[in-house]
């Protein structure tokens, strides 16, 4: 990730606060039959009994599943709903995962439906709306400019976010996977806006925590205020030399790489970005199909300069910079430009472009 999201204090949180309580009495109480008044808090019994065929009955049939269950099977439901809540799990290899494929088949298939139902049917009632608000209500608070400095989606600084407060917003990304995992569908914080294109074309089924063999891996939590622009560095490497290939097109002419640091040290978490959400990919991409312009873009600020060249070359990168998280492909312009301005001798060069 580019930058994190700053956690919001939001009413919808009580949604999934309210299931978990559920939960949590269930396994604690091992009924034959559901019971109100054991099993669900007070200030949730009116909202589960508005909306009988999402929230309650299945709720009853979930109950009586639990509890014919072998005790092994029991427990490893009961796994399931505090290992999938549990943030360690970014940074914490020895903590898995529980997927549904490894509860009892005669509770799995009940538990998947229910928890999707949840999100895809939100609000099951209004009584839910009027208390906890809506999913669109969570993410223009979210990402309000009195809470968010950045306009850009954060998992890949290419595409712009919708803005809040605007007829529509961005789809909300399951970084535990809804399909997967049981327990995880309306915990909010585990779920984030981002782009359709990460979402949709990048990400899809693919697993953050866990590679493709599938072994554990380290991720970043979209919600860690370490997270920063200004710690990270993703800089162009060349892979062979280059002679009078233009400068227009350098990038297109030759072999390179991406180096991506974080305090100028490698950090793996960044390889889970990469080979999720397709970064340095998508950013080599669009580099190679913009590079002539901004190139073009960068002659006419050169000839129009009158500053010593050192201080033309630190205005305009700290400018790029600036607009990292405001500008589409501003971290791609500014990792292109960064690249150029390394180039041995690029003053004289630039000079005699044109010439």
């Amino acid at each position: 990730m580019l930058t994190s999201f700053k956690e919001i204090d939001h009413p919808i949180y009580l949604f999934h606060e309210h299931i978990y309580y559920i939960f949590k009495n269930i396994f604690h109480y091992d009924l034959e039959e559901f019971d109100e008044e054991k099993l669900v808090h007070p200030d949730f019994r009116t909202i589960i009994n508005a909306s009988k065929v999402r929230l309650l009955n299945p709720l009853k049939e979930i109950v009586t599943s639990y509890h014919k269950l072998p005790f092994g099977e029991k427990i490893t439901v009961q796994e399931a709903l505090v290992q999938n809540n549990c943030i360690s799990v970014f940074d914490n290899l020895s903590h898995n995962l529980i997927t549904y494929d490894q509860l009892h088949s005669s509770i799995s298939i009940k538990l998947k439906k229910y928890f999707e139902d949840l999100w895809n049917d939100y609000p099951q009632t209004m009584l839910m709306e009027n208390q906890w608000n809506t999913v669109k209500h969570h993410y223009d608070s979210l990402t309000h400019e009195a809470n968010c400095n950045f306009i850009i989606c954060p998992f890949c600084g290419i595409y712009p976010f919708n803005p809040p407060d605007g007829k529509y917003r961005e789809e909300y990304d399951h970084i535990i996977a809804k399909a997967t995992y049981p327990f995880v569908s309306i915990n909010f914080k585990l779920l984030f806006p981002c782009c359709q294109y990460c979402n949709k074309q990048e990400k899809r089924s693919k697993e953050l925590l866990y590679d493709a063999i599938p072994a554990r891996r380290l991720s970043f939590y979209p919600y860690d205020s370490n997270i920063t622009l200004d710690r990270l560095s993703i800089n162009v490497s060349l892979n062979e030399a280059y002679n009078n290939q233009s400068l227009e097109t350098l990038l297109k002419s030759i072999d390179w790489k991406f180096e991506i640091l974080r305090d100028g040290v490698i950090d793996i978490r960044d390889a889970s970005w990469d080979e999720v959400y397709g970064i340095k990919r998508r950013f080599s991409e669009n580099i190679k199909r913009l590079e002539a312009e901004w190139f073009r873009e960068l002659i006419r600020k050169f000839k129009r300069n009158t500053k010593p060249f050192a201080d033309f070359l630190d205005e305009l990168i700290e400018e790029l910079k600036y607009q990292i998280p405001i500008a589409p492909m501003g971290i791609t312009k500014y990792v292109y430009f960064s690249f150029i301005f390394s180039v041995p001798n690029i003053e004289d060069k630039l000079l005699k472009v044109g010439a």
